[in-house]
């Protein structure tokens, strides 16, 4: 009985100290394990080449404002961004506290650089690789990719790669109900045109140069009248004389009409407007005469 206590007593004894090396390694271990986790990177195979990337970039600057949009859609709010999107309604709310790096034809790389940026976007050849110097850089081509693709490609950039995937279903099904409100109202072969003023130019938009196209047509499915198919649907956009008005947009039961001067200021803008909207030319569109325009 004796020789089993005493047995039993350094049996527990070995056991704790066993149990608490155990302990201390499987803490020195996970300790271990956390701090390579923080710096842990990869490789992301980019237009430029390979790019080593932190695991889970948190701190984003976008240099270019056609691409800001994606990133708060998969959860990240960028630390800064171009000048443009600053002046764009939608984003007022979701770029609140991001700051400006200059627009995109004068990125300030001090301010890039004093953001302290995980990942930078952009599209920008002038400036990719003084970006470059500032933080791992991705140059995404402008027009290489559709906005799906730039999403998802995003999302494999920021690791967000679920989120992306959620983003585009949650967008799919907002397309399907709209869709189907739309037609409820309207005729499916009905036609509608992208318009666009400049100070001085008349401007016709495609499926995929912005301005609503990719809903509009590649989305809801509309068609634009033919000669605005013929002109604008390969390039994306086309420039047209105000004489030549009736020919392009006579089909169109619909106009959607932006204002925009490229210097001339919001007073020039909507004095351009008022010229265009004054002029017989345009007045006597079927889709003016309907009421069918859309600022």
């Amino acid at each position: 009985m004796k020789f089993n206590r005493i047995t039993m007593f350094y049996f527990t004894f070995i056991m704790m100290v066993i149990l608490s090396a155990c302990k201390t390694d499987n803490a020195s271990t996970s300790g271990k394990e956390s701090k390579e986790e923080s710096a842990k990177t990869r490789i992301y195979k980019s237009d430029k080449g390979d790019i080593e990337l932190p695991a889970n970039p948190i701190r984003v600057v976008v240099a270019d404002q056609d691409y800001v949009g994606e990133v708060p859609a998969l959860g990240i709010t960028p630390v800064g961004a171009s000048d443009w999107i600053f002046e764009t309604p939608y984003y007022k709310d979701q770029l609140k506290g991001v700051e400006s790096v200059g627009d995109k034809t004068s990125i300030s790389i001090g301010k890039v650089a004093g953001l302290k940026p995980d990942v930078i976007l952009t599209y920008n050849e002038e400036y990719y690789e003084q970006l470059s110097k500032v933080a791992p850089t991705v140059l995404l081509p402008f027009g290489k990719y559709n906005y799906r693709e730039r999403l998802t490609k995003i999302g494999e950039i920021l690791n967000k790669k679920e989120e992306a995937k959620k983003a585009l279903a949650a967008f799919d099904e907002k397309i399907k109900t709209k869709k189907n409100e739309l037609f409820q109202k309207i005729d499916k072969n009905e036609k509608a045109a992208l318009v666009e003023l400049s100070d001085k130019q008349v401007y016709l938009f495609g499926k995929n140069y912005g301005r609503g196209g990719e809903i509009i047509y590649n989305e809801f499915g509309l068609h634009a009248p033919a000669k605005v198919e013929e002109a604008a649907f390969k390039t994306g956009w086309a420039e047209i004389s105000l004489e030549t008005l009736p020919e392009y947009l006579g089909e169109a039961d619909y106009i959607f009409l932006g204002v925009r001067g490229a210097s001339v200021g919001a007073n020039n803008d909507e004095a351009r407007k008022k010229e265009i909207m004054s002029l017989k030319v345009w007045k006597y569109l079927p889709a003016v005469k309907a009421g069918n325009v859309y600022i």
